[in-house]
């Protein structure tokens, strides 16, 4: 036991220091030791220390207590400079004692998590840069769905119609190649504006890429009166004119001429618009200030408009044996068109601070369905003998009922708007909007003036003279297009959960 004990004391008195000796300032001599932890080392004596025993007893290396290096005697490594956060240590490599190895400089922990460390790639974003366009399309976007709600004060094209009322001096019959006659109604545009409507829009990210949205919009049905009384004309010739296919002349349907005949006119148009679309949205390009959207669906836009003319006479002494007759005449000339198709188009965002500019741009194609519907009627009042024919003037039996076909079509729209973000859900904006229809049926390019005034119901009993037999039938009920289109301005609200 004694040789046992003072074995182990020889032990604890050639270790430098003692068991528990300590080094009051390891850091400033070793620099980073943290740095070489788990490398291995290369000090030959170490190595044969730390080698495999075989059984044999090996004996203590040379030199005592004595030779062992004071703390004095070993080379001061310089120790790291002061590191600023997010930087690089700029000093020289740390060099261990010879055979040791090379240390790396250390990087501090001031970076953001995920950062690249290094030099940057040749070509690529520099970390920090304001400038750097954002590398992943769709990084600012998040999955949620937003709304928006928009009011709309559009106005539409107006669509022209035939001279549908005139007025002439006394004896003319309000003939449009009569010297003297004016058009009342007709041949300048039949005008509905404005209008006034709504747009919603609900979409859903689904992922920072893709999104689904729908859309519609719709402006309230919009009606306009015109009407002529045949006592705001005293003294002249107040009518409905139209061409005699029999005699080859312009001629009318009198309303008003002193002593003979009185009565009214009145023309009711309405217009009806709306549509909807259904797309899908993906971000294409992201950046920081600027992103780009494509989007790919279906579209639907409906249209009905109508032209109503009601007219109302009553003959007087000057009539002869038809004085007291008096009759009420309608014609009705009503078009639907409705499109269906798919669409393509962008949306570009830019980004200022709190204000954003988007420019939309869309092109549906696709089929319309247009329906024209012309009826007419002639009704006695307080009683009288029922007309000998069906239909009003201008609508006939040659041209009174429905009349379909499809064509195609091609809707681009374009759109400008320029928003304010409120707080981070809540956006402000207002804007213009810019559509167009290429093929539409409209009431006005629908009626045919041009008749056969044998199929005018009670006309052969009111003419003094024979009437000559046509030499083709007139009216004729045929789909006649033309291009429409509807601008205007809007102003809503954005919001996003």
């Amino acid at each position: 036991m004694k040789r046992l004990l003072l074995g182990l004391g020889c032990v604890l008195g050639l270790t430098p220091g003692g068991l528990f000796a300590q080094d009051a300032t390891p850091a400033a001599r070793l620099g980073n030791p943290a740095a070489a932890l788990g490398r291995p080392v290369h000090d030959p004596d170490i190595i044969r220390a730390q080698a495999p025993s075989d059984g044999t007893p090996k004996p203590m290396p040379k030199g005592g207590v004595a030779d062992v290096p004071s703390k004095s005697d070993l080379p001061v490594l310089p120790a790291p400079g002061p590191m600023l956060p997010g930087t690089i240590n700029s000093g020289p490599p740390i060099i261990l004692p010879p055979g040791g190895m090379v240390v790396p400089p250390v990087l501090s922990d001031g970076l953001p998590p995920g950062a690249v460390y290094g030099p940057p790639i040749p070509g690529g974003p520099m970390l920090g840069d304001p400038q750097m366009p954002c590398p992943v399309p769709g990084a600012n976007n998040t999955c949620g769905w937003y709304t928006s709600v928009e009011a709309l004060v559009w106005w539409v094209k107006s669509y022209s119609a035939p001279a549908l009322a005139s007025v002439g001096p006394p004896g003319s019959a309000a003939a449009l190649t009569s010297t003297g006659t004016s058009v009342l109604f007709g041949v300048n545009s039949v005008d509905t504006n404005p209008r006034y409507g709504a747009r919603i829009t609900l979409g859903y990210w689904l992922s920072p890429q893709w999104a689904v949205e729908v859309s519609a919009f719709y402006l309230r049905p919009d009606r306009d009166r015109q009407r002529f009384l045949s006592a705001d004309f005293p003294n002249q010739d107040f009518g409905r004119p139209f061409f005699s296919l029999n005699r080859h002349v312009e001629t009318s349907q009198l309303i008003g001429r002193p002593g003979v005949v009185s009565g009214y006119v009145q023309f009711d148009s309405e217009s009806d618009f709306y549509g909807g679309e259904l797309n899908c949205r993906h971000r294409l390009c992201d950046w920081c200030d600027n992103h780009l959207d494509v989007l790919f669906g279906y579209r639907y836009v409906y249209l009905r408009e109508e032209l109503l003319i009601n007219e109302q006479a009553r003959a007087l002494a000057g009539a002869g044996n038809l004085a007291g007759i008096e009759r009420a005449v309608t014609d009705k000339f009503q078009t639907k068109n409705q499109f269906n198709g798919g669409q393509v188009g962008a949306i570009f965002q830019h980004t200022h601070g709190p204000w954003t500019i988007d420019v939309t741009g869309k092109v549906a194609l696709g089929m319309t369905w247009q329906r024209v519907e012309i009826g007419g009627s002639v009704t006695p009042i307080g009683g009288g003998v029922p007309p000998n024919l069906p239909g009003g003037l201008l609508a006939l039996n040659s041209n009174i009922g429905v009349q379909k076909r499809q064509t195609f079509a091609v809707i681009p729209e374009i759109g400008l708007n320029v928003g304010y973000d409120v707080t981070s859900r809540l956006r402000l904006f207002a804007g213009g909007t810019f559509l167009y229809w290429s093929n539409v049926a409209r009431p006005g390019a629908q009626i045919d003036r041009t008749l056969d005034e044998a199929r005018i119901p009670d006309f052969t009993l009111l003419s003094r003279t024979p009437i000559p037999t046509a030499a083709s039938v007139r009216p004729v009920n045929q789909v006649n297009s033309e291009s429409f289109w509807a601008t205007g301005f809007n102003f809503g609200l954005l919001y996003r959960w």
